[in-house]
């Protein structure tokens, strides 16, 4: 199921129920590592903004489900966590990526964690194969937790809450995924970025204050992240707005409509650079 579609429309309507589905099944089964881990990605925005009322942009649907994990996150436990998510079904692929079948097909579980000096690569943390990701550590900090409602390990309905990524540090990794990537999933982060902002269920004033906290962290992300919203963002033929507008409306929309959308994200671009 982690093959992105290439606009808003092509998200199927089951893949956010899929998503909050593997997400209960490898939050319940991670139960020793809840202080190391954090929601990321889009499933942490689409959660974000599905509680605004009337947005101007509709929250994002994903595919995937994507955590932050501590560097350190197996020390002193006697079973890793990959273990832990083969006893819930989990099972990992040729590539290394962990994943659970639904009745939808294959939903992969992602890992990403902070190993400085290193930002780019691969590291093996609780005998996951995690992807390294500067900003995981400041993602890892003062989460929000959200309620998700799921079955849990013995098929009773729960709520549970999780701890999803910060809306700064969230901006940070999600500018720094746009900045390293050439596929469709770009477009996706453009949009996202712009709907976090406009759609947060906090308002965008909370959205843009917390990335200006951002600015007086360590976050090892905020260099790329504001060289990226500088040289992609700040006027409405920059790569961000353009991708953001093919991805939301298409060629189903008016000229007034698509210019709005770009001008709305430049606007953002300008606000957080500001910030």
């Amino acid at each position: 199921m982690s093959e992105q579609p290439a606009n808003f429309e092509g998200y199927p309507a089951h893949g956010v129920i899929s998503a909050e589905g593997a997400l209960v099944a490898a939050w319940s089964s991670l139960e020793n590592f809840h202080d190391d881990l954090v929601v990321i990605g889009g499933l942490a925005i689409y959660v974000h903004t599905r509680n605004k009322v009337d947005p101007l942009y509709r929250p994002t649907p994903t595919l995937d489900v994507d955590f932050g994990i501590t560097l350190g996150a197996d020390a002193g436990l006697a079973a890793p966590a990959a273990f832990a998510l083969s006893l819930a079904g989990f099972a990992e692929n040729e590539a290394g990526r962990m994943y659970c079948k639904t009745e939808h097909g294959i939903l992969f579980v992602d890992f990403l964690t902070e190993h400085p000096p290193f930002t780019s690569g691969t590291r093996n943390v609780s005998d996951l194969k995690t992807s390294i990701c500067p900003g995981i550590n400041r993602a890892l900090k003062n989460p929000i937790k959200r309620q998700v409602i799921g079955i849990d390990p013995h098929g009773d309905n729960r709520t549970f809450a999780i701890p999803f990524c910060n809306y700064g540090p969230l901006l940070v990794l999600k500018l720094n995924a746009f900045a390293q990537r050439t596929t469709v999933k770009q477009a996706k982060d453009a949009y996202d970025i712009l709907a976090l902002v406009r759609s947060c269920e906090d308002g965008p004033e909370a959205v843009v204050a917390a990335f200006g906290a951002e600015k007086n962290s360590d976050n090892t992300g905020l260099a790329t992240a504001l060289r990226t919203l500088e040289a992609h963002f700040t006027d409405a033929n920059h790569l961000g707005p353009k991708l953001a507008e093919s991805f939301y409306h298409g060629a189903r929309t008016s000229k007034e409509a698509s210019m709005r959308l770009r001008e709305d994200l430049v606007t953002i671009a300008h606000a957080l650079l500001n910030a």
